[in-house]
């Protein structure tokens, strides 16, 4: 009798279905690290693009000389005076359709004539974002709090105005509010 020295075609099924085990498996865990790659990405970019946008509002609000109140129990917009050198400058900020934007416009200046939205960030899921807070004793300026939520992030930041004080006003930029 000869010995017929191969593999039977029941070891060639399990050795296969083994195979096909080992493989589905690693590809799950590949796929799964690459999806958990692009979420920290994009949660990364998230945190930059708000970290952008919160070091420019710091500066332009900072020597805001008055923000408006519309925003005491929180909105999709908020308008300020900007003052910038020896040229004072509305800025009005709102969020829809996702896009936080900005625009401007000169103080003071008849017919109003506001620049286009400029977007500063995107994807923004906050409906309100916007919060005014008047002077108190312990802050003597007006405050504006802004929340940009972005997915699973949050952040939130209070900016002080340093050109107000208790007896500023707050409604300089009425003239150019619209949507």
């Amino acid at each position: 009798m000869e010995d017929d020295a191969g593999f039977t075609l029941v070891d060639l099924i399990f050795s296969m279905t083994v195979m096909m085990i080992v493989t589905a498996v690693c590809t799950s865990s590949l796929l799964s690290m690459y999806r958990t790659a692009e979420d920290v990405d994009s949660q990364s970019a998230a945190q930059a693009q708000a970290g952008l946008v919160f070091q420019r509002l710091d500066r332009e609000v900072r020597y805001a000389r008055g923000i408006a109140d519309t925003t005491a129990a929180g909105a999709a917009t908020v308008d300020f005076l900007a003052v910038q050198g020896t040229s004072e400058q509305c800025l009005q900020l709102r969020v829809t359709g996702g896009v936080l934007s900005q625009r401007t416009w000169a103080y003071g200046e008849s017919p109003i004539n506001p620049s286009p939205w400029r977007p500063l960030a995107y994807g923004i899921t906050t409906e309100l974002p916007f919060t005014y807070l008047p002077p108190d004793d312990v802050f003597g300026h007006q405050r504006l709090r802004i929340t940009l939520s972005q997915g699973a992030s949050a952040n939130e930041a209070t900016f002080t105005a340093l050109n107000t004080d208790r007896t500023s006003g707050n409604d300089y930029c009425a003239a150019g509010r619209t949507p």
